[in-house]
């Protein structure tokens, strides 16, 4: 019992890591004069995602064959919306009815992903299952 629970601490610090480095990365930058407080708030909403996953799992197992399903099903349904996206969106400048460049493009695409795959995990996790309307 001793060696799970160390297990489980040494995985949630590793989790930890990430976010902290941003933060430090972010902070520091942003003395040297840097734009670059976003990094420190990356870092913090991390950190905030990993306390409330460790809050929120209490002493259920992180994953198991379910999560992973619903993961897994998730970021494929967000691919394809994201791709969809992209499509729309390269015909809508080849037939001139936007004007994007390609950095406001890729922005569109990553914002749509994120959320998107956010928004089916949510749905999924509360069907609890991938099949079926």
């Amino acid at each position: 019992m001793l060696e799970a629970h160390n297990m489980k601490t040494n995985r949630f610090l590793l989790r930890m890591i990430p976010g902290t480095t941003l933060i430090m990365a972010g902070l520091l930058l942003s003395v040297q004069g840097y734009d670059a407080f976003f990094l420190a708030i990356a870092g913090m909403v991390g950190i905030g995602v990993v306390l409330f996953s460790r809050w929120r799992a209490g002493d259920q197992p992180e994953k198991d064959e379910r999560t992973n399903k619903l993961g897994a099903f998730s970021l494929a349904y967000s691919y394809l919306v994201s791709l969809i996206l992209a499509m729309v969106l390269f015909i809508a400048v080849y037939l001139e009815m936007v004007d994007l460049n390609t950095v406001a493009s890729l922005q569109i695409i990553i914002y749509v992903m994120t959320v998107s795959a956010i928004a089916f995990m949510l749905i999924l996790n509360r069907r609890a299952d991938v099949g079926g309307p």
